[in-house]
């Protein structure tokens, strides 16, 4: 009885001290598959993330602004994006340049490669 009644009071005491969490940031979809013929895909990008505490915030394209928000802790956002090659997208706030959060889409090729690599010697009898 005097232990559960300790380990209550440890984690009750210790429960108001929460370490620092880290910007939670996504893009949905994560990967664009590009065919032989098209070197490109289009995609309706989602984005969600939360904040540790209200701030100013905007969303880029590598460097390029797509969007920015006022005072706010979480948030979706839908944008068309023409993807090509590996693609960051950051959070930043704009007062301070301070990189809030980051994530990609990455770029898969649709075609295989035309190239094998032999796997065995061509003079084995094996």
């Amino acid at each position: 009885m005097k232990y559960s009644i300790l380990v209550v009071f440890i984690t009750t005491f210790f429960s108001g001290f929460s370490v620092a969490q880290t910007p939670f940031f996504s893009v949905s979809p994560k990967v664009c598959v590009v065919s032989e013929q098209q070197g490109f895909c289009d995609l309706d990008l989602q984005f969600e993330w939360q904040l540790n505490a209200y701030s100013d915030v905007c969303l880029y394209q590598q460097e390029r602004l797509i969007q920015c928000w006022e005072q706010q802790l979480s948030g979706q956002f839908n944008y068309k994006a023409r993807v090509q090659v590996e693609t960051i997208y950051s959070l930043i706030n704009p007062h301070t340049g301070v990189l809030l959060a980051k994530t990609q889409v990455e770029v898969q090729s649709a075609h295989a490669k035309k190239n094998r690599r032999r796997l065995r010697s061509p003079w084995s009898f094996f």
